[in-house]
């Protein structure tokens, strides 16, 4: 028996490793359905035969208030599902697709007992997803751009991908210095590839991603700030050049730059939308979140202005760019952005006292910074100009009640 406990508490964070990829990385959905479903099954089969060795409530004693302003969260948001402006079917069922894997996903790694497997091998994840996609995108940029015409723009979503991996992959050069060689090639060509999606809220999240990463960084340790300042030098002098190159021959390019911070038609999506939320909307609730359903249905029903869409069989597709905060209120209302914004102030006070302790454990503390550095890039730099997603915040929930409980447990073996 304590054979078999031993290899299925091995065989775990492999499964959850591969969901972990599968839910970074664009297309190939059966990969994280095979890594769910795996951690599942062998998670089961240790609940029912060795359920005396797991306990959760250290766990959630040590987070409570963190814990609990998430579970606020996910309920204020149930509650505007609930009360839906029309038919609640659909949001139910995005609700269950925002929320239900990923729950799963965090419940399933805090019962982990080999935490220490499960953090290397989330970060073996978060380098194959990485390169799976600069190279994915890359290759489908070729196929659709032989002669490399650095006019066409290269799939703006790659943005999405790039924006939440990349304080990642800046933690990994640190804390794996041996594959900094081998992953700095493949930053670089990421980051070129994220100037032809011609996304420039991502260009500027990613330069303040790069500044709090700095920033913290130079708050935790000087010495190792030296000596990540020459990797940022260096590649911010190839982007720079990078960026003159492409000035030069990408039309894409020199539009977007001559454009600088104009808003690209969301202030008139806000000035048509707004006033018709603020007149026909609950206030408190929302018309119903998380997903797109109640707003479509809402903005038809009220015939807003059909600017920035398309023309579906039976309805107008508005296209949901107003910031991410307004895009909570209609949802979710006062009641879900109240939430959301309690969870961000409690979870970023918690990252950073845990960047505040004694100077050892320095990897999980640039890790930390990575958490901090992609969770306001996420949701409060991309956000001032695109929709978001909330699943994400289970990802950054998970990664830190892991590495807590892995600092816990080496300060154990310390003392």
């Amino acid at each position: 028996m304590i054979v078999a406990e031993k290899l299925i508490n091995k065989i775990l964070p492999y499964f959850l490793g591969i969901y972990l990829f599968g839910f970074l990385i664009q297309g190939f959905t059966f990969i994280k359905y095979i890594g769910l479903y795996g951690s599942i099954l062998f998670f089961l089969i240790e609940l029912f035969l060795y359920k005396d060795t797991i306990n959760l409530k250290k766990i959630v004693t040590e987070n409570k208030f963190l814990i609990f302003s998430f579970f606020l969260l996910l309920i204020a948001i149930l509650i505007s599902v609930i009360f839906a402006y029309s038919d609640i079917k659909p949001s139910l069922k995005e609700f269950r697709v925002e929320f239900l894997n990923m729950s799963i996903f965090l419940l399933i790694s805090l019962y982990v007992k080999e935490k220490r497997q499960l953090y290397n091998i989330f970060l073996f994840s978060f380098i194959l997803a990485f390169c799976f996609d600069v190279f994915k995108f890359a290759y489908m940029y070729y196929q659709n751009n032989p002669n490399l015409n650095w006019s066409i723009r290269l799939k703006r979503n790659f943005s999405n991908y790039f924006e939440i991996l990349y304080p990642f992959i800046l933690a990994i050069i640190l804390i794996k210095d041996k594959l900094k060689f081998f992953i700095m090639p493949i930053m670089l060509l990421g980051l070129f590839e994220l100037i032809l999606t011609g996304a420039r809220g991502a260009w500027i999240e990613i330069l303040i991603e790069t500044f709090i990463f700095i920033v913290f960084l130079l708050y935790l340790e000087k010495k190792y700030f030296k000596k990540f300042l020459v990797y940022i030098i260096g590649g911010m002098f190839i982007i720079v050049l990078a960026g003159i190159y492409f000035y030069k021959h990408s039309s894409l390019f020199q539009y977007k730059i001559h454009q600088g911070l104009a808003p690209s038609g969301r202030d008139v999506i806000i000035e048509t939308r707004l006033p018709i939320f603020l007149k026909h909307g609950n206030f408190l609730v929302g018309i119903g979140g998380p997903g797109n359903y109640q707003y479509l249905k809402f903005l038809n029903d009220f015939k807003a202005p059909k600017v920035f869409g398309m023309k579906k069989k039976n309805y107008f597709q508005y296209y949901g760019d107003e910031p991410f905060l307004l895009q909570i209120f209609y949802k979710e209302g006062i009641l879900g952005l109240s939430a959301f914004l309690l969870f961000s102030a409690i979870f970023l006070w918690e990252l950073f006292k845990f960047l505040r302790r004694d100077n050892s454990f320095f990897k999980y503390k640039v890790f930390i910074i990575s958490i901090i550095s992609s969770y306001i890039g996420y949701y409060f730099i991309r956000g001032l100009v695109e929709g978001r997603s909330f699943k994400y915040i289970l990802l950054y929930l998970t990664l830190f009640l892991i590495v807590k409980e892995l600092k816990n447990e080496d300060s154990i073996h310390l003392s």
